[in-house]
């Protein structure tokens, strides 16, 4: 039993050790669809793009998020291209409504990847900002645990060359592919270590691109679990708990999955809790409430979810996949205060509701 509530940081990182809870933390981690939807970021008085290049505004908007929302983490990078945008890939970053994106993969063949040193590489883009956002978000954030948001170094290597020659050579020139990828996984760690140094107190991982389901057991043991695992295990050495997101289902590659030497897992929406607590007893499960669900839902639908979750089932509430830009912020808060209780926002007239 716990005599006493705990502080934001204390319950999340307790729940993901398996340790006793005055209650399932709720949290968004962002770095997989978004943290911060459309009417998060109008309210919040910052703006997007511009967030996604300027480390103040960055963290400035990720603990109004918090603060709005109810979410009981702060997260950054806002989006998914941070890492693709290091490796040379073309970016729109957006706007409030819509998510950046890659929209050209730069490289024709995964040998045609430079193979820039990682310090060197770490140098490039948005990876300072992100870094610069988690320092900033030390010294603001309180109690509020901070999670650094990685891309998944298969997914980082399939926005680095053209997505139909990516997954060619998956299966033609599969020497090439795990060159590529144990360089990126390389670059990964350096930037994982970065963050831990600068405040994270967890290491999301989103590896969306090679799902189990579309892989299949023999090529995701091949070409990405090794990978994954590395990651993992270097940023467990840095003490910070580590969180592994993956879309789609899990049974065709389970005991791969039981090697993972993470803390926690968000599966999709679509896997059976109960499943999931069979299947894998040693890891925490955080999730996994649908993105449909939280866009297209009604309050009271998602509530009800919030309030079967926080009874048992998951050892953190989450989004299983971040939000659509277009979740509403009632959406949101239905779900945040069926775990917290009510949390005062601003309606859109401007009068307070509690």
């Amino acid at each position: 039993m716990v005599s006493a509530a705990l502080d934001r940081r204390a319950r999340l990182l307790r729940a993901l050790a398996r340790l006793p809870v005055d209650r399932p933390p709720i949290i968004c981690t962002g770095g997989s669809m978004s943290g911060v939807p459309a009417e998060v970021v109008i309210r919040s008085g910052y703006c997007l793009p511009a967030a996604h290049s300027d480390a103040a505004a960055m963290a400035g908007l990720a603990l109004e998020a918090a603060r709005l929302t109810g979410f009981e983490s702060v997260g950054v990078p806002l989006c998914t291209t941070v890492e693709a945008e290091a490796f040379d890939a073309v970016i729109d970053l957006g706007d409030e409504a819509t998510e950046a994106r890659v929209v050209r993969e730069p490289y024709e063949r995964c040998a045609d990847v430079p193979r820039i040193p990682p310090h060197e590489r770490l140098q490039r883009g948005r990876i300072g900002i992100s870094v610069a956002a988690v320092r900033q978000l030390t010294a603001t954030a309180d109690d509020l645990p901070i999670i650094g948001n990685l891309i998944g170094p298969v997914s980082v290597a399939a926005a680095a060359v053209r997505p139909d020659a990516f997954f060619r050579e998956l299966r033609r020139r599969p020497e090439d592919v795990r060159a590529l990828v144990e360089h990126v996984t390389d670059f990964e760690i350096g930037f994982a270590r970065e963050l831990v140094a600068a405040g994270a107190d967890v290491i999301a991982i989103h590896e969306d691109t090679v799902t189990p389901a579309l892989a299949g057991p023999a090529l995701f043991e091949r070409c990405v679990l090794p990978h994954l695992q590395r990651l993992i295990d270097a940023i467990a050495q840095t003490g910070a708990r580590v969180l592994v997101h993956m879309c789609g289902r899990l049974d065709r590659v389970e005991a791969q999955l039981r090697t993972l030497r993470c803390d926690g897992f968000i599966p999709d929406a679509a896997v059976s809790l109960q499943y999931f607590a069979q299947a894998f007893p040693d890891l925490a499960v955080v999730g996994n409430v649908s993105t449909f669900l939280m866009h297209q839902g009604e309050p009271s639908q998602i509530a009800n979810v919030g309030a079967r979750l926080a009874r048992g089932g998951v050892d953190v509430v989450s989004p299983a996949c971040g939000l659509a830009s277009a979740t509403s912020l009632a959406n949101i808060a239905a779900l945040t205060d069926a775990v917290t209780g009510p949390v005062a926002v601003l309606s859109q007239e401007g009068t307070v509701r509690a």
